[in-house]
C-alpha cells in the first residue's frame, strides 16, 4: 500500500504506498530485519473469547536509523494486513513505527487493503538520502507498489508487478526514528533497486 496522497485501492491499483522526500545518492538496499517479530502480547490474546487479532510489536531498537524505521513500518504494515485489522489497539507495532500525525493516513490506507495477503513487506530500496536537519531525514525510495499483495484465498498476485519511486520523511522523536510520511512520487525504478523479504 503506497499512498499517493490518499490513493484508494482498486483492482488496478491495489497496494499503493505513500512517501514524501527529496534527495539523491548512491543506491542502498534495505536489508531484511535481523530480529524476528515479537509474539502477540498475552493481554491481546486473552482479553475476550473472540479477541481482535494482534500484531507483533516493533523489533527495531531505538538506536537504529531512518532506513530501518521505513523497513519496520513496511514490515508492520504487512503483518497488520495479514492479521486483518486496522484497529490501532491491535497493531501496536504499526502505530509505534509512525508519528502520531502519520496515523491519520496510515490507518485508513491499511483499512482499505484488508482482505488481501502480504508475503512480506513491500520490496523496497533506498535510492537517496537527504538530512533535512538533525532529526529529519528524507529518503528517496524504490518500491514494488503493485504485484506483491496476493488474494488471501488463492495466493495469486492481485496484479502485475510494478516498481515506482516514493519519498519517505523520517523524523527522530525521543531518540527513536519514526516514519512521518511515505508517498509515491511518480518516478520509475526497477526490480533490481529493491530487496524482497518474505515471512
Amino acid at each position: 500500500m503506497i499512498r499517493a496522497r490518499h490513493v484508494r485501492r482498486t483492482a488496478a491499483s491495489a497496494g499503493v504506498l505513500t512517501v514524501v522526500l527529496t534527495g539523491c545518492g548512491q543506491p542502498a538496499h534495505l536489508a531484511p530485519p535481523t530480529a524476528p517479530p515479537a509474539p502477540p502480547s498475552p493481554a491481546a490474546t486473552t482479553a475476550s473469547a473472540t479477541p481482535a487479532p494482534s500484531v507483533p510489536v516493533p523489533s527495531v531498537p531505538a538506536s537504529t536509523g531512518p532506513e530501518d524505521a521505513v523497513r519496520e513500518y513496511l514490515r508492520q504494515q504487512a503483518l497488520a494486513v495479514n492479521a486483518g485489522t486496522a484497529d490501532p489497539a491491535a497493531v501496536p507495532g504499526l502505530t509505534a513505527s509512525l508519528t502520531p500525525e502519520a496515523l491519520s493516513w496510515a490507518l485508513p490506507l491499511l483499512a482499505a487493503n484488508l482482505g488481501d495477503r502480504m508475503p512480506g513487506p513491500y520490496p523496497a530500496g533506498v535510492l537517496g538520502r537527504h538530512a533535512a536537519g538533525p532529526d529529519r531525514v528524507d529518503l528517496a525510495l524504490c518500491l514494488q507498489d503493485r504485484g506483491w499483495q496476493v488474494d488471501a484465498r488463492t495466493g495469486a498476485a492481485l496484479n502485475a508487478p510494478h516498481h515506482a519511486t516514493a519519498t519517505a520523511v523520517v523524523v527522530r522523536r525521543d531518540g527513536r526514528w519514526l516514519v512521518d510520511d511515505l508517498t509515491a512520487d511518480g518516478g520509475t525504478c526497477a526490480a533490481t533497486d529493491v530487496t524482497a523479504e518474505r515471512f
